[in-house]
């Protein structure tokens, strides 16, 4: 009797552990408070939890994917149930997206479980898991994920290769810079070994990969991803490599020195960066505004002003505004304002002047709610009617309380449709008469079944 029930208590034990599972994360309330603000009716909760629990496929496959897209941390709990019940692919792939963009471990048993065999498991759905288990960090997965990348079957190579990248270490470096030496790797898969010793930044194989990205022999990509992986390591020894080697003629060589240099903080490595703003090749222009941003790097603000004021590609003055509002010196912010303030301006200036100003700075509101009343009835300007009314409703602020109203006012459904998105971000009091107007106004057409879902009427 006692061997009996010995057995039944290990054989209960066990059934415990295998039902344990990781629960998810409790949800961040600042993100839940703002994805709250975005429910359409009074029961817009109890209707998503409905859409979880009894929805059909497609039902459950576009809630989630509204969750993702708003950034809603609410329902993990929900979610993370319907994962071990459901029988859909669709579904099951839809919530392992979600937890990857909540960076939430509640499912990392699941993932190692799949990549110790994924042969037998869809490949979409082996795809996402490899995502997310670089995601969360799933440093159980990388004995899995080292076997694949050894096996015979290529399928999972680069997926496999990739997650080293996000969650390996030194060991897995050492592995893989003697599993470079294969005669068997194509020219891509050496490629895309370097990059991922880039990303692993291990000091261990630098020698190595100092002596490749020099090697004039070797394939010029695998030279490239080496020259960035050396300044990745941010060792001094590699600065000088990198600076002689920004002297090549090949302009995608050029990019990877860029980015290998902007690991530096040395004069030198500054200089670089500044004569890569200057570069004949769009490409290393923008790489060089990407990293003088990422630097911070004060000194180039006058050659950045000038790129956004000459530059014969609209892709670099687009960089350069950015890289000016991140910079923030009163130079780059008195510059941005500019663009909103002179009369001679083109739109398409005011309207990259007010994207960045809104959306990296707290500068220049004054200036742009100025412009955006001044255009609210403005039928001519109504593409930057558009744009700034757009921007303004993602960032709400008391200095946009009578652009709201005037949007609100407008004729055009369009503009009065910002308007009420506007008002739905920020709550202006003195708008609150006109967008109860406009929720009784049975010829305000959508507009009115808008401003009944942002009042919650309905």
């Amino acid at each position: 009797m006692k061997k009996i029930f010995a057995l039944f208590m290990i054989l209960s034990l066990s059934l415990c552990f295998a039902q344990e599972k990781k629960a998810p994360r409790a949800p961040d309330k600042e993100r839940a408070e703002k994805a709250a603000l975005k429910d359409e009716g009074k029961n817009a909760v109890e209707e998503k939890i409905d859409t979880i629990r009894y929805g059909i496929e497609s039902e459950i496959v576009t809630l989630i994917k509204g969750l993702i897209d708003n950034d809603d941390p609410r329902f993990s709990n929900e979610l993370y149930v319907l994962f071990y019940q459901t029988k859909s692919v669709a579904v099951r792939e839809k919530i392992i997206e979600y937890f990857t963009k909540e960076k939430d471990p509640c499912i990392e048993d699941y993932a190692v479980e799949i990549l110790s065999d994924p042969y037998d498991t869809k490949d979409s759905t082996v795809d996402l898991l490899f995502k997310y288990i670089s995601e969360v960090k799933t440093k159980e997965a990388v004995p899995h994920v080292l076997k694949l990348l050894e096996s015979e079957d290529e399928t999972y190579f680069s997926n496999a290769l990739n997650a080293i990248g996000e969650i390996g270490g030194t060991e897995e470096a050492d592995f893989l810079i003697e599993y470079l030496e294969r005669d068997d790797l194509s020219v891509s898969q050496r490629q895309s070994l370097m990059k991922v010793l880039g990303k692993l930044k291990a000091e261990s194989t630098f020698d190595k990969l100092a002596e490749i990205c020099q090697d004039e022999d070797e394939n010029s990509f695998v030279r490239m991803y080496a020259a960035c992986a050396i300044g990745e390591m941010k060792k001094s020894e590699a600065l000088p490599i990198l600076v002689k080697l920004f002297e090549t003629p090949d302009p995608n060589f050029r990019v990877y020195v860029i980015k290998g240099i902007s690991n530096f903080d040395d004069k030198e490595a500054k200089d670089v960066i500044i004569q890569g703003i200057k570069d004949g090749h769009w490409k290393v222009r923008q790489e060089s505004l990407e990293c003088a941003q990422k630097m911070n790097l004060t000194d180039a603000v006058p050659f950045i002003i000038h790129r956004a004021k000459k530059d014969p590609e609209k892709v670099i003055k687009e960089k350069a505004y950015e890289a000016l509002s991140k910079i923030k010196t009163s130079e780059a912010i008195k510059f941005l304002v500019e663009q909103i303030t002179d009369s001679k301006i083109d739109d398409g200036a005011k309207g990259r002047a007010c994207d960045v100003l809104l959306k990296n700075t707290d500068s220049g509101r004054s200036e742009i709610a100025e412009l955006a009343s001044s255009i609210a009835a403005d039928d001519k300007r109504k593409n930057l009617r558009y744009q700034i009314g757009k921007q303004i409703a993602k960032y709400p602020d008391p200095k946009f309380a009578d652009v709201c109203l005037a949007y609100m006012n407008s004729k055009d459904a369009s503009t009065c449709a910002l308007g009420i998105d506007m008002y739905a971000s920020g709550r202006y009091s003195s708008a609150s008469a006109k967008i109860n107007e406009i929720a009784e106004n049975t010829k305000a057409g959508a507009n009115q079944k808008k401003a009944r879902k942002v009042l919650q009427l309905d």
